[in-house]
């Protein structure tokens, strides 16, 4: 092998380790931009589900149109996308304001397990392995520890909420993986899905005669969420899955739910009790070993 040859290979080896840095720092940033999503959520809860959706997704949406175009006009990348942010999206915020927001808050950020535990119906070369299973088990476990009610079992005045929680979580972790298969997609078509998805949301709010009062405080929370967790987070998480490997980025993942259960516990003022401690561990737990 001669010097030239030598110095490509490194080049590339270099290019490789930059790109795989780059999509580390993105999703880092996504997760951190998400860990704030429910707290900001329950501030807001007399403002209709279907208008919220509309709005910060149409918000996050506008993020993008300085590089508007940078957007990929793949037909079937936009229709996943819309489809699932829009639900996606839509259940959480439901669920946020139907249910406990922290236990909610816990069955949501399942997603991160569910990616390990579903990469083999996208990736014939993937093989889920003892580790992966119990870390299913014990991320579950914890989900099921979080909503148990000692007094009764599990709640049913609650049930409608966890499970829009879980479904969340499913689409979600279906979303994630797909996207691997475009890899060709400019991540600045989030921005073009956002807007899509919250205008048809904003459509259905009218449809549905939703009556919307908003204070200066609504408007200003509404814009947080809309600018960040669903605007520049979704760009790079978008980058991040497409750039590198998804069970490598979701070492990043189980840092989400401890993030977002501090920021819920430390902004609606409710003490985490020993159960919900221990469903935090274990659900963070799962990720880790899923991840292994």
């Amino acid at each position: 092998m001669n010097f030239t040859e030598t110095a490509k290979r490194a080049r590339r080896g270099r290019g490789a380790n930059n790109t795989e840095l780059k999509s580390f720092i993105a999703a880092a940033g996504a997760i951190l931009m998400w860990s704030f999503t429910a707290l900001l959520t329950v501030k807001l809860p007399d403002v209709p589900s279907l208008f919220l959706t509309g709005a910060t997704l149409f918000l996050g949406g506008l993020v993008s149109l300085p590089w508007m175009r940078a957007w990929t006009w793949n037909i079937r990348f936009i229709l996943a996308g819309t489809v699932a942010v829009f639900f996606y999206e839509l259940f959480l915020y439901t669920a946020l304001r139907a249910s406990p927001c922290i236990e909610c808050n816990m069955i949501n950020y399942l997603w991160p397990l569910l990616i390990v535990l579903l990469s083999p119906l996208f990736d014939s070369r993937v093989r889920l392995k003892w580790f992966h299973i119990a870390g299913g088990f014990i991320g579950f476990a914890g989900a099921v520890i979080a909503i148990y009610n000692p007094s009764g079992g599990i709640s049913t005045v609650f049930y409608w909420g966890y499970l829009l929680a879980l479904a969340a979580a499913i689409i979600w972790a279906f979303y994630s993986l797909y996207m691997k298969r475009f890899g060709n997609i400019s991540a600045w078509t989030m921005g073009l899905v956002c807007l899509i998805s919250g205008t048809l949301a904003l459509i259905g709010s009218a449809i549905a005669g939703e009556t919307v009062r908003l204070s200066r405080a609504d408007g200003l929370i509404i814009g947080l969420i809309g600018i960040g967790p669903l605007g520049l987070s979704f760009c790079l998480w978008n980058y991040a899955m497409r750039n590198a490997d998804p069970r490598k980025i979701g070492t990043f993942s189980y840092l989400a739910p401890v993030l977002s259960t501090f920021w819920l516990s430390l902004g609606t003022g409710r003490a985490l009790d020993v159960g919900l401690v221990i469903a935090l561990i274990l659900v963070v737990l799962g990720a880790i070993l899923g991840r292994r």
